[in-house]
């Protein structure tokens, strides 16, 4: 008996036996795994899917967007390593035993943590964002601005009062003065960025007038830069902060090792411009905005980003898969348990870290291939629950709650504990409550982020982003090794406090506001009277004895050119001018 013989009890065509003859010929010429299974229910629920249902049905294997990486192209050897995979037999909890995680969480190096038990928030901070990192943003700010005043100035764009002429090179102290200043503007919020420096008495602040002048301020945020325009990587939308993305995930992982459960999740960045990678999440406080993906460990920390930027111009970031392993990346084969939600679930991303010496756990999609439909499509009432096992030890269980719930482990069986929920007691999967406890590491970090967020709108997307990295995801990940590392109790909001204190005091007794302040602001023009007898204090039109001259030679000038009593003290030398001319002279200024 063939192994098409159980299900073919209708009509075919010759052309579908002639193809059923030769595809059971192959599978009868190979030793296929096909042919030493028994025939149950169970199998033909599983095994439905390579056999023929209608004439008009073609009989081919879909891939998965996440499982381009394993089909090579060999048809008869992976069909047969898909029937064998998705065999699912009753639980019998022996699932696969990987390394035991041995590593020592925390701030690294070891011996480090002894020598800033007594350290400040600032030494934290710039083990992860070093005053080298300052000075490459001030030399590409620097840099920016010289080609911005270069271009603009040969298309004589420039305006005559634009702050553009004013324009000094920044450093090192001045760029930690001016990230400051933006997060003292998290800490105190006011509806516009000229607010700070206005002189209401309502709204009047003074902290951020002794720490640089508004006009210095406004054109360091247009100039702010953090890589040459220049070394523009072709198809890369974020060229423009890689380097800073790069450096940070750097820092991120060298001085600190993360706890044995590790949570993959994204989270969105709140920006409305006009991009082409931009979001719409329904189900995030701010909908539209630029996708992250963390890797983040109990306590909040981020391990690692990666920041989303369309599939088209991405090669790791387009499939749940890949986003994980790249993700993973440096911390396979060390006994870590990875808690993610149901988008990057599926059974092969199981086992694909089960080879790596990883446990998976996580929610599921029930549209996700290869898996039991028996547990799947099955219908249970409240508090019960359907699951199935492979020979991996993968558990996929539904239980039933208010809704249900699909899940899959690589770690767990089908255990029961009890939980207590307002003095009420609630008998919970054992995947679940591990799942609740660990899948929040990414929900703490995005909630301790938005307490004093300094992040505001702006038309450009790079500049937002590196805000949020360098003033919300380093600020949180320093003080989280702090807490750790000093046992220290202080809050959030005060550390940012003490942190705006540290960025603005960089540089502070070679800084004198006063001084930039007498420089940088805008002269005002006007007319005035000389004191005095008017005899005395008389002399000519500037403006009128020099168009006298150049028409009606010295001479005539001087018996012709009125003489006034009022002056401009602003333009050099105190020049005389009458009413007309002054306005004539300063139409410019």
């Amino acid at each position: 008996m063939s192994i098409f013989d159980n299900t073919c009890d209708f009509e075919l065509s010759l052309t579908d036996i002639q193809a059923i003859d030769e595809l059971e010929k192959r599978f009868t010429q190979r030793d296929s795994p096909l042919l030493d299974i028994p025939y149950s229910s169970e199998l033909c629920d599983d095994t439905e899917d390579i056999l023929p249902r209608n004439r008009n049905r073609k009989r081919c294997y879909v891939i998965d967007s996440d499982d381009e990486d394993e089909y090579t192209g060999q048809q008869v050897s992976s069909v047969n390593t898909r029937i064998d995979k998705d065999f699912w037999r009753e639980p019998t909890g022996k699932q696969r035993k990987v390394i035991p995680f041995t590593e020592c969480p925390g701030l690294k190096p070891y011996s480090l943590r002894s020598l800033m038990v007594h350290s400040k928030p600032e030494d934290f901070y710039a083990l992860l964002v070093p005053d080298s990192m300052f000075h490459n943003i001030a030399i590409e700010t620097n840099r920016y601005a010289a080609q911005t005043i270069t271009n603009l100035s040969s298309k004589k764009q420039i305006k005559p009062g634009s702050r553009l002429h004013s324009w000094t090179d920044t450093n090192q102290d001045e760029m930690k003065r001016f990230f400051g200043l933006i997060l003292f503007m998290g800490i105190v919020r006011l509806p516009k960025l000229a607010d700070y420096w206005s002189i209401d008495q309502m709204i009047c602040q003074t902290f951020p007038r002794k720490i640089m002048p508004r006009n210095r301020f406004e054109i360091l945020l247009r100039m702010v830069h953090f890589c040459n325009n220049n070394n523009q990587r072709c198809g890369d939308r974020l060229f423009k902060i890689r380097d800073l993305i790069d450096t940070l995930n750097l820092n991120f992982k060298a001085h600190y090792y993360p706890q044995e459960n590790l949570c993959i999740d994204e989270s969105l960045v709140p920006f409305r411009g006009r991009i082409m990678f931009r979001q719409y999440i329904k189900l995030k406080r701010h909908k539209y905005g630029i996708k992250v993906f963390k890797l983040c460990t109990n306590s909040g920390y981020t391990n690692k980003i990666q920041i989303y930027a369309g599939k088209r111009c991405e090669t790791e970031n387009t499939t749940p898969t890949n986003v994980v392993m790249s993700l993973m990346e440096g911390y396979l084969q060390k006994g870590h348990t990875l808690y993610t939600d149901n988008w990057y679930t599926s059974v092969n991303l199981g086992r694909k870290l089960l080879e790596n010496e990883t446990h998976r756990v996580g929610t599921l999609r029930k549209n996700r291939k290869y898996l039991p439909k028996v547990v799947i499509n099955g219908k249970i009432r409240k508090g019960e629950f359907r699951a199935k096992e492979n020979e991996d030890g993968i558990t996929c269980m539904k239980w039933k709650d208010k809704r249900d719930v699909y899940l899959l482990s690589t770690k767990h069986s089908i255990g029961f504990t009890r939980t207590y929920k307002r003095d009420k007691e609630i008998i919970k999967p054992k995947i679940v409550k591990d799942y609740n406890s660990a899948k929040s590491a990414v929900d703490l970090s995005d909630q301790m982020i938005a307490y004093s967020t300094p992040l505001r709108k702006t038309v450009k997307s790079y500049r937002k982003l590196a805000v949020e990295l360098l003033l919300n995801t380093a600020l949180l990940n320093s003080y989280i090794i702090y807490k750790e590392t000093t046992k220290s109790k202080i809050g959030i909001v005060d550390y940012r406090k003490k942190l705006c204190k540290y960025l603005t005091d960089s540089g502070k007794e070679n800084y004198n506001p006063e001084t930039s302040l007498a420089i940088n602001k805008r002269q005002k023009h006007e007319l005035k009277k000389k004191e005095g007898p008017v005899k005395k204090s008389r002399k000519y039109c500037s403006r009128c004895y020099k168009v006298n001259v150049r028409t009606l030679g010295r001479n005539y000038a001087r018996k012709k050119t009125k003489q006034v009593n009022t002056y401009c003290p602003q333009c050099p030398n105190e020049l005389h001018f009458c009413l007309n001319c002054f306005n004539e002279e300063h139409k410019k200024l």
